[in-house]
């Protein structure tokens, strides 16, 4: 890949470096000075894009150079390669995250967890329990030294901070590299610029976990509290009866307030859409901007119907069976017709009721996450009804993006959600080596093991739509990639067809690790089933509670039950007034 002519000259810091800082610095230079001059014949192309873990390349929660390496934005950066000279790098991240040559500048600007609004540094404010929106240092990258880079903005945004001489968000970034690319003379670069923003304005309403005042989580805590550390169980309770978690993430009044309002979503894009056209010193005729579309939260294998439920209980209990008043997506032992039918839980609630099985417990006990005593359990099983209110949202935002990408010379709308949920619903069948993709979780081939992000045949697949609308729109002939190529070394395929997949061979931590405790043991072997340690509810305690310590309103130290039924508080929200209390534990998109 080439550099970046336009990042050539970097004006020198009067300043005392550091031996490290410096080699670095000198790597950076050294590779800016010795980039390959672009063929005459082959147009440089600047490929930046805007967005959240979809495009940062999440997979399994977590986010890393492996990821990266197989995501969507960098199979394209691979297909331009061979037609054109693209100017492209992605902030990688090691399997700690730490930030691997922080001195390269980014094009890849894409933050897991973003938003509408957190793209250009704004906490939404519906989903913090606040009265405004407003800017939060969270999302902006504002560190002056590498050895600073700890949250996810300054770990990929860094070092455009430095470039702007101010803290940037994602569009202030894209807003530096377009106006550097401008301010370059001698180049001709044409900017390519993937902005796919505004799935997480729906994500944490389907998902169920994330948020702040109160963080928002699927777990059926009476049945798993037994299992429990006492530590850890005493956490959660604490945090419940302060007000600081909440264990219901799927009754109507929390899914509203974690779904993005239709005319906010309309009001800022817009905004940023006006910006990108009007803000940029790039001429419109030197930069095509493809706003992607928004795929249903419903359709991904995160969420488990009557039949993904009954497939792997069964492997525990051969007689389980939903209660009556779970909806099933089609009738026992009928086929699946209509995948968006039926009622469904989070992959996280569904674990645990793995885990109580295995560990035991009857299928009357287990059922209790999803029924009790005859009546629903509304706050852990998302209706039918429930998903649908949330495709119709995003259907809104999707008819605000069309209409928004309308406006303006160099915007053009890229319906990646049209394609995507006719694939994973079955009514547009993609056949790979004998295996049909689907929204199944492990069975699909399309998800990794966290169930909403696309593994290396779902992100390849993902990246040949985008490539074939450049191809036709921009007169490109970049080559697709070779779907069955990719799914023989994707590790988010089940090919002995028992339900499970390897995953990577990686170590992990924290949820990631909680994840892996359900990859296969032996892919070729559809006996060997999934095989949980001994200790798994001593592991679940040690990671849940490690996470839940990171959720800053939640005490360190001895625990004190709340005097009174109102939250404990951390601050005042910088415009309102109001008590915040911030998450880390954003899930998304």
């Amino acid at each position: 890949m080439a550099c970046f002519p336009f990042l050539s000259s970097h004006k020198k810091r009067r300043r005392r470096i550091v031996p490290a800082v410096l080699s670095s610095l000198l790597l950076f230079v050294s590779l800016l000075t010795g980039r390959a001059s672009a063929d005459a014949n082959r147009p440089q192309i600047l490929l930046s894009a805007v967005g959240d873990s979809l495009t940062q390349g999440t997979m399994d929660a977590a986010n890393h150079a492996f990821n990266t390496w197989n995501a969507y934005l960098h199979r394209i950066s691979e297909s331009l390669a061979q037609v054109s000279v693209p100017l492209f790098s992605e902030p990688l991240l090691n399997l700690s995250g730490t930030r691997l040559f922080p001195f390269r500048t980014p094009t890849n600007l894409g933050v897991d967890g973003a938003d509408i609004f957190s793209i250009e540094g704004i906490e939404y404010y519906k989903r913090v329990g606040a009265k405004d929106s407003v800017v939060s240092p969270s999302y902006l990258c504002d560190k002056r030294f590498p050895p600073g880079l700890k949250d996810s903005y300054d770990k990929v945004l860094y070092p455009l901070n430095l470039l702007a001489g101010q803290p940037v968000s994602q569009m202030d970034a894209l807003r530096v590299l377009l106006d550097r690319l401008a301010a370059e003379g001698a180049s001709s670069a044409h900017a390519l610029v993937i902005f796919w923003a505004g799935n997480n304005d729906s994500s944490l309403a389907a998902l169920g976990t994330g948020g702040a005042n109160p963080v928002f989580l699927p777990f059926p805590l009476e049945q798993i509290a037994p299992q429990l550390s006492p530590g850890l169980r005493d956490l959660l309770d604490y945090g419940r009866e302060a007000g600081i978690l909440r264990f219901d993430p799927y009754t109507v009044d929390a899914i509203e307030r974690n779904l993005t309002e239709h005319s906010d979503f309309t009001d800022q894009y817009h905004h940023i859409l006006t910006r990108l056209e009007e803000d940029s010193l790039l001429p419109p005729e030197r930069r095509s901007i493809f706003c992607l579309t928004l795929p249903h939260y419903s359709a991904v294998g995160y969420l488990f119907d009557s039949e993904d439920l009954e497939y792997y209980l069964r492997k525990i209990d051969p007689d389980y069976t939903v209660p009556p008043t779970f909806s099933r997506v089609a009738p026992p032992g009928e086929p699946v017709t209509d995948p968006t039918r039926g009622d469904r839980i989070s992959l996280f609630t569904f674990g645990f009721m793995y885990m109580l099985l295995h560990t035991g417990y009857s299928a009357d006990y287990v059922n209790q996450a999803l029924e009790i005593d005859g009546i629903q359990n509304d706050g852990l099983v998302l209706s039918e009804a429930e998903q649908r209110m949330i495709m119709d949202r995003v259907d809104g935002f999707n008819r605000t993006i069309i209409d928004a990408a309308a406006a303006g010379p160099s915007v053009q709308v890229l319906d990646i959600a049209g394609f995507l949920n006719a694939v994973l619903t079955g009514k547009t069948p993609i056949e790979l080596d004998g295996r049909i993709l689907s929204r199944k979780w492990s069975r699909g081939g399309s998800f990794c093991l966290d169930g909403v992000h696309p593994g290396f045949t779902g992100h390849a697949l993902i990246a040949n739509r985008i490539l074939e609308t450049l191809n036709e729109r921009l007169g490109l002939a970049a080559p697709l990639h070779d779907l069955e190529a990719v799914m023989l070394t994707d590790p988010y395929v089940d090919r002995d067809g028992d339900g499970w997949v390897p995953g990577p061979l990686l170590s992990s931590e924290g949820l990631t690790e909680l994840l892996l405790l359900f990859r296969d043991p032996d892919d070729t072997d559809p006996a060997r089933q999934v095989e949980l340690p001994p200790d798994v509810w001593q592991s679940v305690s040690r990671i849940l509670l490690e996470k839940m310590l990171a959720v800053p309103t939640l005490p360190v130290g001895p625990l004190r039950r709340p005097s009174s039924g109102r939250p404990a508080t951390t601050g005042e929200h910088p415009r309102s007034g109001r008590p915040v209390q911030q998450s880390h534990m954003h899930a998304e998109g």
